[in-house]
């Protein structure tokens, strides 16, 4: 059965609220630019922008306090800092003017933007059904490594970052379907419940279970030949270290005219390349299957939340309608994979 692809509106459906002249030209020059020596990059959840200096070139990041907490931002680089010291390739924070690796900006409108600067990634995109079986091994084994590294973390503040249940999507999953301007089918939210508790009832022994990048997916690293650099760590969290590898399987199959093709094909050497650096026991793969169904259902109350439900497109309706198929259906994400928790 077909899947959603990608809509060409979800950049905008996933944005914040843009900075006003006045704030972006005084974080400017705290990095020491200009707004106009800034390049927007287009980000989907944040504003980013590109900039040149003397050390090198560098990303520029603005994050809203109504996407994230300041303790949420300092927690992420605190872990960013640790994988880049341990040679996790990553592109990792740097200081502003000032030494400071976070700064906070009022937005006039009793809101926040936290500011944070790291190294430009080398490289190019990377188009999934072009990367090389060398490249796609390069890709699981770099999740390795961060994983691997992350087993002696030792983070400044604990509770910094979130679990994967913290994700409103998930936690509020209940509340949000309430306030939708359409009903969800009533079949919706006892599945996404089944799910939940499936993963929830896991152990989350160390081994297992820790920080993870939670998006790993071909946007957000850059390749030079058969090395990756990994960065936008924003949603890193608590979650499953498999979850990686589903999450990068899930966005790495998204717009393929053959899902099942290309599913296979990535997933045979993503875990080719991630078992040269750490074990990946059948436990663990289990959970795939419904870590990928779960991915597609957060994204369907998602658009349910984001979009005008009274004023769909055809080409919106067919998406909703292909998610309804596959979540009620209990259709797989990938077939070659399985269904994951039993139908309801």
């Amino acid at each position: 059965m077909p899947h959603p692809a990608q809509p060409p509106s979800l950049p905008a459906m996933l944005g914040n609220p843009p900075p006003s002249p006045e704030v972006l030209a005084r974080v400017a020059a705290r990095y020491g630019q200009t707004p106009e020596g800034l390049t927007d990059l287009g980000s989907f959840e944040n504003h980013v922008y590109a900039f040149s200096s003397p050390q090198g070139e560098r990303v520029l990041r603005l994050v809203h306090s109504s996407h994230r907490t300041g303790r949420q931002v300092r927690a992420e680089l605190h872990w960013l800092n640790f994988l880049a010291e341990g040679g996790v390739s990553v592109a990792a924070p740097v200081p502003d003017e000032e030494g400071d690796l976070l700064g906070t900006w009022p937005d006039g409108e009793g809101g926040l933007y936290f500011s944070s600067a790291f190294v430009r990634a080398a490289g190019e995109r990377a188009r999934p059904a072009e990367l090389t079986p060398g490249q796609i091994q390069a890709w699981g084994r770099l999740l390795a490594e961060l994983h691997e590294r992350t087993q002696t973390y030792q983070p400044e503040d604990p509770g910094g970052r979130p679990s994967w249940q913290d994700d409103p999507y998930i936690r509020d999953r209940h509340a949000l379907a309430a306030g939708l301007a359409v009903p969800l089918d009533p079949g919706i939210l006892p599945r996404f419940d089944a799910l939940v508790e499936e993963l929830a009832a896991q152990p989350t022994s160390p081994g297992r279970f820790g920080l993870v990048h939670n998006d790993a997916h071909p946007g957000n690293f850059l390749l030079q030949g058969e090395r990756l650099t990994l960065f936008d760590f924003d949603d890193c969290a608590h979650n499953f270290y498999v979850n990686d590898l589903a999450m990068a399987l899930y966005y790495g199959v998204w717009d393929a005219g053959d899902r099942e093709a290309l599913g296979k094909h990535l997933w045979k050497h993503l875990l080719a390349g991630y078992r040269e650096v750490r074990p990946l026991g059948d436990a663990d793969l289990a959970l795939v299957p419904t870590l990928l169904k779960l991915r597609e259902v957060d994204l369907y109350l998602l658009i349910q939340r984001k979009w005008d439900l009274t004023r769909l497109s055809e080409a919106q309706e067919e998406m909703l309608a292909t998610y309804r198929r596959n979540i009620l259906g209990d259709v797989p994400y990938l077939e070659f994979l399985g269904a994951g928790v039993p139908a309801l």
